[in-house]
């Protein structure tokens, strides 16, 4: 009972640590701007539709969306969602639209948002020339920013991209992402790249540029995170023994409010090394322990009472 004494003791300060941890795999990078965007004319029409077309590819997660029939007309009257329009020192526009409004509109056109809490992308480059790295990271970037996908670029020497490569999840969740892609060079076409996307909920790959990459793999997490919103939501509980301390705390804590499924984590005991939680998640519980598994928090089985039992297991 004296750990579980101490837990509670620091529980503010528990508390402030999980608030901080808790969105860094889905904010580390910054979330790409959904409702804004800054374009090259000076036209205050023109510059309005333009970044309209942007922003609805971003928004929606559908790389057709600017040319989509039924949003043709946010994008005629696009001037009509503007929230802030100024020039930028550069001559470019800088448009903002209001968001409210935005996302009523793309609903009453029978389209979907793809909601802002977007799962963190842990990106895995082959090793090449400095020059040639450089602009592959430019383009992925640019990519990336264009669809609205958040991403982190890993960083390492050849050792660890060949751990990494083994079991890229694994790496993209200690990195505090919530998903990896994965570049490998192909020696019969040294031009192109094999991307391969790993996550908790989908899989892909494609041949092609860092543009194909990015599309295709935002594709397939918009394609299951609305698999997901369609899916009930199911209460469970959660055994989590082996947090000895705060630090561990807030890792798993942030682990689960990552897991795309989870809706909702509420810590309901802390006693010595063992957390009682509840959650709330999409799915069923197979596919909750799905994914939920990783190599530092190990299913054990089921509780006398029916609660997922976990080990969580410290790194080095």
């Amino acid at each position: 009972m004296h750990c579980r004494c101490d837990y509670l003791r620091f529980w503010p300060l528990l508390a402030l640590i999980v608030a901080s941890a808790a969105p860094t795999a889905r904010a580390a990078q910054g979330l790409p701007s959904l409702y804004g965007a800054v374009v090259s004319v000076s036209d205050a029409q023109q510059a309005a539709q333009d970044a309209m077309r942007e922003v609805l590819v971003r928004l929606t997660g559908a790389r057709d969306a600017a040319s989509d029939p039924a949003l043709a007309g946010l994008v005629i009257d696009a001037r009509r969602y503007v929230q802030l329009q100024r020039s930028t020192t550069a001559g470019a526009t800088q448009v903002l639209f209001d968001a409210g409004a935005l996302r009523a509109a793309i609903s009453a056109a029978g389209r979907s948002v793809w909601g802002p809490d977007r799962p963190l992308v842990w990106v895995l480059l082959p090793q090449q020339e400095p020059a040639a790295d450089e602009a592959l990271r430019v383009r992925l970037l640019a990519a990336a920013q264009a669809r609205g996908l958040p991403i982190m670029i890993a960083q390492g020497d050849a050792a660890d991209a060949a751990d990494a490569a083994a079991a890229p999840l694994a790496a993209a969740r200690r990195a505090g992402a919530a998903a990896a892609l994965t570049a490998q060079v192909l020696p019969a076409d040294p031009a192109s790249l094999q991307w391969t996307l790993v996550a908790p909920t989908t899989e892909g790959r494609w041949t092609g540029g860092p543009e194909l990459g990015i599309d295709g793999a935002t594709d397939a997490l918009v394609q299951a995170a609305r698999s997901l919103d369609i899916a009930p939501v199911a209460d469970f509980n959660c055994h989590i023994s082996g947090v000895a301390d705060l630090p561990s705390f807030a890792t798993v804590v942030s682990t689960l409010r990552a897991a795309p499924e989870v809706t909702e984590v509420a810590v309901r005991e802390v006693d010595a090394d063992s957390l009682m939680l509840h959650l709330k998640a999409h799915g069923n519980e197979a596919e909750l322990e799905h994914a939920l598994a990783n190599d530092r928090l190990r299913a054990t089985g089921t509780g006398a009472h029916g609660e997922l039992d976990y080990r969580y297991q410290a790194g080095p």
